[in-house]
């Protein structure tokens, strides 16, 4: 197959892209969200609560609140699309970039964390987060 022919389905790569990111404000929210903040030692809101006693911020949303939010949805829709682009030339191609990429995150993690504890949480949440959304976009990309 030559690499101009491939194309990827645009109904499956919008309902990838949501879905990776509506299970990532569940996993850091619901699931994961106080060891996250924890492992990554967020302890405090810019309103001065502290995070890390279970104070509540109150800080009204700004609009500099929501530029993380985009810049984590732009990385998903790269991260999608390099996948979706993947998956069409070789499914196993696919799945070995997901593996390199995961381990060059373990090695960033760990030269970013020398705390043992920290890191292993931080590995397991946010290499977790990894492996379930490259799982979605090698499914849905192979549709």
């Amino acid at each position: 197959m030559n690499c101009c022919e491939i194309s990827i389905s645009g109904l499956w790569y919008i309902v990838a892209v949501l879905s990776v990111f509506f299970v990532g404000f569940f996993w850091y929210n619901q699931l994961f969200g106080k060891k996250w903040l924890w492992a990554v030692r967020y302890d405090e809101c810019p309103c001065g609560a502290d995070l890390s006693k279970g104070e509540k911020c109150t800080c009204k949303p700004s609009l500099k609140a929501f530029l993380p939010m985009l810049m984590q949805l732009l990385s998903i829709c790269l991260l999608g699309f390099m996948y979706f682009v993947l998956v069409k030339y070789n499914v196993w191609f696919a799945v070995l970039v997901g593996f390199a990429a995961f381990g060059w995150m373990k090695a960033s993690l760990l030269f970013k964390t020398p705390n043992r504890k920290r890191f292993m949480a931080l590995l397991l949440i946010d290499g977790g987060y990894f492996v379930v959304a490259s799982i979605v976009f090698i499914l849905l990309g192979a549709m």
